[in-house]
């Protein structure tokens, strides 16, 4: 399998020809055990992450799950007697595996604590591993068979099993919430950090073709001040396939002199490394790679974010319809606690080769209002120390509204003590009658700029987006950026969407 593995091109499918020699060589073993009298319990080891595991666990994940596993809970529920059973020992029986399962609550639970886990997720950890799957099912059934155990006391094992398990999944489910540690934590954020601090970000990516996507946004926005630098971590995220538990691996730092890579982890973070060496101001942190599913990838995300006290954490915006990774952005934009940037490259869309050499000069920045334009404009307002770049501010209002909250005022008066000590800066209001006249003079800035930063939510009864949300494609890019993602211009411009 190693050689298979190595002679197989990274992103390439396993040879179907190498797939069937793999489980032909499992089930060889099989018979050959089973002739010569052992009961074959036959599992199979592959290297994690390889394309062995991916191209296996798609052929039999299906026909183990629906063709194999049914007929052993048949199997199983014909040796069972639900009425053919003494009431005297059903108790004696239920007592003693409830003092077995409490006993294993109890010590799991104090290994737990004595570990310093909290006490809500030591008792859902004892839960999980009171609840018996289908190898202790399998167990039972060969202790009957073999005798060694009772047809009435199987009856009580195989309810009492069952119910447990149907009982402790929801319990489990409504307990447990892994984002929970988050609810307490102080939100960092670009708005509330000095100007003069280093500035964290978290970049998220899911593939080698992002790289290039972050590498023009860093480039393009380069947030460095005189007194502050800007620390990059950089998180791979990788589907988990071909095992069973999710897995976080932090790179050592001797990483960054290999000259040659062995996998796309290693690619990217070479590619961040140098991207690290070229650009003066840029710093990278500490790399990980997350081998999870995708229904848990906002954990990792979470929790990193956490751990490196980032201000940001940016995303790739994953466009095809119900495709996985939106799912994960939306997670993560819900769960995240700091702000949140779902970038969105609309040079790298239809072009085949990417150019990562592509430098902007030309940066808008919508404001509406709220929260999250607030955010926008304070990272933009972090941009203006870069002589290269052009930042022009648009302020949509409305002719008959004249709603204006403290906080866009006191950023809008910083901004204008900005405007005064530098030369790269326009500011304009833009009157607006509805949300069609938003529409049509949001449009007008694509040919204009090579990159734009906006808002995520903004009130829908504001009467600037009020009827927008009704068309709205991609929710989590919220109604100013699904304006630019649906847009049929075919020029080259790419636009960031924050979230507080």
């Amino acid at each position: 399998m190693s050689w298979m593995n190595r002679t197989t091109p990274e992103g390439k499918t396993l040879n179907e020809g190498y797939v069937s020699s793999i489980i032909i060589s499992v089930l060889g073993v099989s018979f050959y055990c089973q002739s010569i009298g052992i009961d074959p319990s036959v599992g199979l080891t592959v290297p994690v992450g390889s394309p062995i595991a991916t191209a296996v666990q798609k052929k039999l994940e299906c026909f183990v799950t629906f063709v194999l596993v049914t007929p052993v809970y048949i199997i199983g529920g014909y040796h069972v007697r639900s009425f053919e059973f003494i009431w005297k020992d059903f108790v004696v029986v239920e007592i003693m595996m409830f003092l077995a399962y409490f006993a294993k609550i109890g010590f799991v639970m104090l290994s737990s604590l004595y570990m310093l886990m909290p006490i809500l997720d030591s008792f859902c950890l004892g839960l999980l591993l009171t609840c018996d799957g289908i190898i202790n099912m399998w167990y039972a059934m060969a202790m009957y068979e073999a005798e060694l155990m009772g047809q009435q006391t199987y009856t009580i094992i195989f309810f009492t099993n069952l119910l447990i398990t149907m009982v402790i999944t929801p319990t489990v489910k409504y307990l447990y919430n892994p984002s929970g540690k988050y609810a307490g934590y102080k939100r960092l954020s670009i708005l509330n950090s000095a100007v003069n601090t280093e500035l964290r970000i978290l970049a998220c990516v899911y593939n080698q073709e992002n790289v290039p996507s972050f590498f023009n946004f860093f480039e393009a926005t380069n947030p460095v001040t005189k007194d502050s630098v800007v620390c990059i971590y950089v998180l791979h995220l990788v589907e988990l396939v071909g095992r069973a538990t999710s897995i976080l691996v932090e790179h050592k730092q001797h990483k960054k002199t290999r000259a040659r890579t062995s996998n796309s982890s290693d690619k990217i973070i070479n590619a961040f490394n140098q991207f690290e060496q070229q650009n003066q101001g840029f710093t990278i942190g500490s790399c990980f790679t997350a081998i999870s599913p995708f229904s848990s990838m906002h954990n990792d995300v979470s929790q990193i974010a956490l751990d490196k006290r980032t201000n940001l954490v940016i995303i790739p915006f994953g466009e095809l319809d119900k495709h996985p990774y939106r799912v994960v952005n939306q997670s993560i934009l819900d769960k995240a606690p700091c702000s949140v940037g779902i970038l969105f490259d609309h040079k790298n869309i239809s072009v085949a080769p990417i150019d990562v050499s592509v430098s902007f000069h030309d940066v808008a920045v919508i404001f509406i209002g709220g929260p999250d334009d607030r955010e926008a404009l304070a990272y933009s307002m972090r941009m203006l120390d870069n002589p290269n770049l052009n930042l022009s501010i648009f302020r949509f209002t409305h002719i008959k509204s004249n709603r204006k909250t403290k906080k866009d005022g006191e950023l809008i008066s910083d901004l204008w003590d900005k405007i005064m000590n530098t030369n790269n800066i326009l500011y304009k209001e833009e009157e607006v009658t509805d949300c069609a006249d938003t529409t049509s003079k949001i449009k007008c800035l694509e040919d204009s700029y090579d990159f734009i930063i906006v808002g995520r939510r903004h009130d829908s009864n504001s009467p600037i987006v009020r009827g927008l949300d009704e068309w709205c494609v991609f929710k989590e890019l919220g109604v100013i950026g699904d304006i630019f993602a649906t847009s049929t211009f075919e020029g080259n411009f790419s636009f960031l969407v924050l979230q507080q």
